[in-house]
């Protein structure tokens, strides 16, 4: 094993899939508290002062981890048994995003379990493969390893040149609403995730908590609130926006339908890869022009998933 991993050999695996993996951060923190205990009262010192019997740390919670990962969307990631968008808890999105940790984890040298889903996310502009950053809190502690390099033959990215976007104000049309062309030049999705731990009280003194360090880790990791936010750069707003989140252009408000943006994913040969959306109230719009450059437009819609 040399004493330096350069980034070819440093494979990264999630959930025992090999990732397209442009970069990773792995970080790990204990949760710890200071403890003291005070005695006599020194009489010798000016002014006297209690004495510090015993000074220690306790932790508060368990060895608790994080992992950033940047990587190359591709089919095998986003399709299970030809099912196009049946994504298991790798990448979770929407209302069926599991409480099962993923187990079966590496990067570089490193090896980890517990590990849960915090926000996923992607960006995507014309011309450009298209990159997605997962984020995921990890419970427990590393194992070490030798190191592997990633091997695979050939790739299919997803790529922008055959995936597209489309974007409805209040369940109309963009390009029907703002009576003329509408031109989407990038689009970036995001979903995150709110968890709840749950730990409890060991059941007798035998316990492997003295004998290794990732004995400690919650029996249950639950998903409390997730939302999905989109943004898109084009060359026009929303006109009529009301205080909703609607676009209004009749004298009532109620009854109006939710604005969407989705995202067709599509690879470099042409075959789907996925698809995503976002249905839900337009949270924000700004319109930006300067010398020498068209007017662009940013329009960001959010949903609440659960």
């Amino acid at each position: 094993m040399t004493p330096f991993l350069r980034f070819e050999d440093g494979k990264i695996t999630l959930g025992n899939k090999d990732i397209l993996a442009q970069s990773a951060q792995l970080s790990f923190a204990p949760s710890l508290q200071t403890e003291r205990v005070y005695g006599n009262v020194n009489q010798s010192t000016l002014g006297s002062s209690i004495e510090t019997q015993s000074r220690t740390f306790s932790p508060k919670a368990g060895l608790k981890g994080s992992l950033a990962v940047t990587f190359i969307i591709n089919e095998e990631f986003f399709a299970k048994d030809s099912t196009v968008n049946n994504i298991d808890s790798l990448f979770h999105v929407k209302s069926g995003m599991s409480d099962q940790p993923i187990n079966g984890n590496r990067v570089g040298r490193y090896l980890f379990d517990n590990m849960y889903l915090k926000s996923f996310g992607f960006s995507m502009q014309p011309f450009g493969v298209i990159f997605a950053k997962a984020e995921y809190d990890i419970y427990g502690s590393l194992r070490k390893s030798p190191s592997f390099r990633f091997q695979k033959s050939s790739i299919d990215p997803a790529h922008a040149l055959k995936s597209f976007g489309e974007v409805k104000a209040s369940n109309i049309d963009m390009a029907t609403y703002v009576i003329g062309q509408f031109e989407l030049t990038s689009l970036e999705y995001n979903i995150l995730v709110e968890r709840k731990i749950h730990n409890h009280i060991r059941s007798s003194e035998h316990t492997s908590i003295n004998t290794t360090a990732n004995s400690v880790v919650p029996v249950r990791v639950s998903t409390e609130s997730i939302e999905a936010q989109m943004t898109i750069k084009g060359n026009e707003i929303v006109r009529n926006l009301n205080p909703l989140g609607d676009a209004q252009s009749g004298a009532v408000a109620d009854g109006l339908s939710d604005s969407s943006i989705a995202a067709y994913i599509y690879s470099l040969a042409g075959d789907r890869i996925a698809s995503f959306s976002c249905t839900g109230k337009i949270m924000s719009q700004s319109l930006s022009i300067a010398e020498g450059q068209y007017s662009e437009g940013t329009i960001t819609v959010k949903e609440i998933v659960k």
